[in-house]
């Protein structure tokens, strides 16, 4: 972990402290990919095991939420709301949009280079998932990922147009395209997405790299989504653990879990 600033913590605190929660890392409770709940005895969620089984496309294994997103909270709105229409100045100030670019921050300052020593080679570019939408001019992730450390060179890819809107979410390398595939041959590119539902979209992004000579992804995610209509479910003794209150901070770090 990084030394941030005591500004940087203090803002943290106040303005994310009650609204964005820790994602855990915790064996047979929650998934071992995306952090997600998982039913007991279990590993891996059914989505994130299902792709990492598949043998027609690699994904990646290393999934880095930075907060949950419970269905019907502030979290949860934000992750709407920082990308609705508005002039790039009225952004700016949208309240959403400041927590996510604060959040990101925080990773940015105190966490990215954790990547670096779980890793098989240091970080070296970041790509943001492309919407598969048609979304004229520049995504608002795009400019959130302009906090994330200056060496992540810029990757960009290309959305494959007309994707049917039943295909959308299911990883398919064939969903994106990389330009230049030389460039980043053999080594480690960071996936930048907003929200993980299922991780479709995301993970069809890791699936392209990767085809294309991409060495080693890791996939950060601004906040995993988490339903909580699952009472009665095999996962809702893991859903409890998650949904228990508590305080968002930025010494828990996201890519091990540890509190540092």
């Amino acid at each position: 972990m990084a030394e941030t600033s005591p500004v940087l913590r203090e803002m943290i605190r106040e303005r994310l402290g009650a609204i964005m929660t820790n994602p855990l890392r915790i064996p047979n409770v929650t998934c071992e990919i995306c952090t997600g709940p998982v039913a007991p005895r279990y590993t891996r969620c059914y989505r994130c095991d299902r792709d990492a089984r598949r043998g027609d496309a690699p994904v990646a294994r290393r999934v880095i939420p930075l907060t949950y997103a419970i269905v019907g909270t502030q979290a949860d709105r934000d992750m709407y709301r920082y990308k609705d229409p508005m002039p790039k100045a009225q952004r700016l100030r949208n309240p959403s949009y400041q927590r996510l670019l604060l959040l990101l921050l925080g990773f940015a300052r105190a966490h990215a280079s954790c990547l670096d020593v779980v890793a098989s080679r240091p970080a070296t570019g970041v790509a943001t998932v492309p919407s598969l939408r048609g979304r004229p001019g520049t995504h608002p992730l795009c400019t959130l990922a302009a906090v994330l450390p200056e060496h992540w060179n810029e990757v960009r890819l290309e959305a494959t147009p007309d994707i049917p809107e039943m295909q959308r979410r299911e990883a398919r390398p064939e969903h994106f395209t990389l330009p230049d595939p030389a460039a980043v041959a053999g080594k480690h590119i960071v996936v930048l997405e907003d929200t993980w539902v299922q991780g479709g979209h995301a993970q069809s992004v890791a699936s392209a790299l990767l085809l294309a000579g991409v060495a080693e992804v890791s996939i950060v995610v601004i906040a995993r989504r988490i339903r909580t209509d699952f009472q009665r479910s095999l996962v809702e003794q893991s859903l409890q653990q998650i949904l228990t209150d508590r305080e968002y901070s930025v010494d828990i770090c996201p890519v091990t879990g540890r509190h540092h």
